[in-house]
């Protein structure tokens, strides 16, 4: 990961957890009860159609260097998540 990537993703990380931090306890709450309500009442396949617009949306208002680092660290993140996906699986014990 090049340096000026590495800095991006530490400036975004600064600003999601200033975000956090300034988002209440309440409305963690309350956002919390709705996503696990939605999530419980219509499944993963649901909610992974609705975290796919929002990506999608935020990328339509990124400018086009933000858009393609995030798209490359989706991308590796991704490739990452599938590796270690197949690593745990071959990991398991076999049951005949």
């Amino acid at each position: 990961m090049d340096t000026d990537l590495q800095l991006s993703l530490a400036n975004n990380a600064k600003e999601w957890l200033a975000l956090s931090l300034s988002i209440s306890s309440a409305e963690k709450l309350a956002f919390s009860k709705v996503h696990d309500g939605f999530f419980t009442t219509y499944g993963a396949t649901f909610m992974a159609h609705v975290y796919r617009l929002t990506f999608e949306q935020a990328l339509q208002s990124m400018p086009e260097q933000e858009r393609q680092r995030l798209l490359i660290t989706f991308q590796q993140e991704m490739d990452k998540a599938i590796d270690d996906h197949y690593l745990a699986r071959a990991k398991q014990p076999h049951t005949t």
